[in-house]
């Protein structure tokens, strides 16, 4: 059997992300459920992989400036969005005023994101995007076998992950350094998601990274609904809620036993 390429291991990953980018756009302004936060995963991967694996590119047309903006754009919606569905289950059908400011808040985020993708910037991405996807500009790394070319990076990736993990304990600001072993998690798994190629060792890896970003994006969810009820309806019985699901999923946290 053929070893799979470096190049064409992860370049089967991006052009996978570029599709999504593309399916999702229209659904994304309709408000369609999960539209948006389909998009913005996709485009936080394409950032990630540009930043881990460009070296097995001679030529990257697309921006990872860009990216980063259209992953702003993407996630104001996306928070609020968030925020509603969160809210709305706690409320179990009531809609007080600062609730309905929370929808209004939606609404316009919706309509400054239809506003973003009428851009020439939106539109010089996904040109950029689809180029790279369909006429790929392979480095000379990009020919070498996918098992020995990427190794390094997912490897790399963990080792900074473990780190992130291990910064908690001594963190001047606990949550400052849970949020930063988040963010290590996500990128950790987006780097050995696009090593598939490696089979059996990228899969486990994504595996545990997933499951981590999981684990502290609750709690990450917990601390935002917090301060925004802090802000905006600070006499709402849901921030008692919202406290008691911090302080379970903290718990949570302390429990895990890192690997």
């Amino acid at each position: 059997m053929t070893a799979v390429s470096a190049g064409a291991g992860v370049h089967s990953y991006l052009a996978k992300q570029v599709k999504t980018l593309r399916k999702t756009r229209k659904p994304a302004l309709r408000g369609e459920e999960d539209a948006v936060h389909k998009m913005r995963v996709a485009t936080r991967r394409l950032r990630s992989l540009l930043t881990t694996y460009s070296h097995l590119y001679a030529k990257v047309p697309l921006s990872r400036k860009r990216l980063r903006w259209l992953a702003a754009e993407l996630g104001e919606v996306r928070d609020l969005e968030v925020l509603r569905m969160r809210f709305a289950e706690r409320l179990g059908g009531d809609e007080p005023e600062w609730f309905q400011a929370l929808l209004g808040e939606e609404r316009r985020a919706y309509r400054r994101l239809a506003r973003a993708f009428a851009r020439k910037r939106f539109a010089k991405l996904m040109e950029a995007a689809d180029r790279m996807a369909r006429h790929p500009h392979f480095s000379k790394e990009a020919v070498r076998p996918a098992a020995k070319e990427l190794i390094d990076d997912v490897e790399a990736a963990r080792d900074d992950l473990a780190s992130a993990l291990f910064a908690i304990a001594s963190a001047p600001d606990p949550d400052a350094a849970r949020h930063a072993a988040r963010k290590a998690a996500k990128r950790t798994r987006y780097t050995a998601e696009a090593a598939s190629a490696l089979g059996a060792v990228a899969e486990s890896i994504a595996a545990e990274a997933e499951r981590l970003q999981t684990v502290f994006g609750r709690y990450q969810d917990d601390l935002v609904a917090i301060a925004y009820l802090e802000a905006h309806a600070p006499d709402s019985p849901v921030l008692e809620v919202e406290k008691r699901a911090r302080d379970e999923d903290l718990a949570a946290i302390a429990a895990e036993q890192w690997t």
